[in-house]
Formats: C-alpha cells, structure tokens, sequence
C-alpha cells in the first residue's frame, strides 16, 4: 500500500554505528505492514543546516513526516510496526 502523504526521514552521519540496523528495520517494518513509503536518508556531515533547520542533535533520528513522530536512536522493528499500523488504519478509514 501507497501512503502519499507519509514519508520516512533517516538523519544519519558517518559516526552512526547501528545505521544499517536502523534501515533494515524500517524495511522490515514497512514489508511487515505492506507500505511503500519513501525513505529519505539525510548525511549530518554533508547537509549540517538540515540537523540544525529540523533539531536534530544526535544520530540515528527517525522522523515520520505527516504523523509528527520522531524516533531517536534504534527502534525495533515492533516498535516501528506499531507505530506504522497507523497509517494502515488510517488509509483504511478513508477507503
């Protein structure tokens, strides 16, 4: 399922040790609930004024825009479902 107006926002930097953790569990999130969102992984060393812009002071940082959610440091893959579950309800609520 398409959710237009959600996206996935990942503030990472270099110095993320548990960065590939935290992709894969977004993915395995999203292929648990059937989402298709977009993933936008934003680099704190290359695009510092986005960190500063959206305040964000550490890394990992997951963000999900149009549910004003933001997740710092790992999520499990549980928590990420339980959250997104909500955006399946949601689109089947307007459907």
């Amino acid at each position: 399922m398409t959710v237009g107006k959600y996206k996935l926002v990942l503030f990472r930097s270099q110095r993320t040790p548990k960065y590939h953790m935290v992709l894969s569990n977004i993915k395995k999130s999203l292929e648990n609930l059937n989402l298709d969102l977009e993933i936008e992984e934003v680099d704190l060393e290359k695009n510092p004024e986005r960190a500063l812009r959206d305040g964000v002071l550490t890394t990992p940082t997951l963000d999900i825009i149009g549910m004003n959610w933001r997740f710092i440091g790992v999520p499990t893959v549980d928590e990420l479902t339980e959250v997104l579950e909500e955006l399946t309800k949601q689109r089947e609520v307007k459907v």
